[in-house]
């Protein structure tokens, strides 16, 4: 297989997503505004969504990477996996280990759990955890298609930070993180995410 079939393959591959619902962490109603949102942001690389429910035996909290290569196996595909459980990494020590999202390098799946992005208690709107939630999602997503961590804070033109906006964990902590990062979040990639995106999959 050639350069050319093989990036012609991986963009076939990624053009169709399965967004899997594991249990019930949103409705199917705004599962589906969720996708269309998604589908806006990628420029329309992803050309179609396919909503499947996943219920797997109840668990609290689970590691990523597992439930990654789950959903790889018994779904396959491009995937982003929804859940309202705690989503951990034991590897990265008690700070590291809970996360928002995660996408596991070995496939295409990527997941993002609405456990943690109210903050510690703190009152937060539907409307509010359902734009953090697009933007994990977008941003786990972005990973898929190849695109990297900015720790530089890239915005994109409607001034909004890029998706692919990481920030800097350790000085945040865990709900200053997602205050300071993930709110400050676009929808949009910046402009070098955006030719990157182009250039590779258009």
């Amino acid at each position: 297989m050639t350069s050319g079939e093989r990036r012609d393959a991986t963009r076939d591959a990624l053009a169709s997503l399965k967004l899997v619902r594991i249990g019930e962490p949103i409705s199917q109603p705004s599962l589906g505004a969720f996708a269309e949102k998604i589908v806006e942001s990628f420029l329309y690389l992803i050309h179609e969504v396919s909503l499947i429910q996943y219920d797997p035996p109840p668990f609290e909290a689970i590691e990523a990477r597992l439930l990654t290569r789950s959903l790889d196996a018994e779904v396959g595909g491009h995937i982003l996996g929804v859940t309202g459980a705690d989503l951990v990494d034991s590897t990265g020590g008690e700070f590291f280990r809970f996360m928002f999202g995660g996408k596991d390098n070995s496939n295409d799946v990527a997941v993002v759990s609405t456990r943690r992005l109210v903050g510690d208690g703190a009152e937060v709107s539907s409307e509010l955890a359902g734009a953090r939630l697009l933007k994990v999602a977008i941003h786990e997503l972005g990973h898929n298609f190849g695109l990297l961590h900015h720790y530089g804070h890239d915005k994109a033109d409607d001034g909004a930070y890029c998706p692919m906006t990481k920030g800097d964990f350790n000085r945040f902590g865990e709900r200053g993180y997602v205050r300071a990062v993930i709110d400050a979040r676009g929808f949009r990639f910046c402009r070098g995410c955006e030719t990157f995106l182009r250039e590779r999959y258009a």
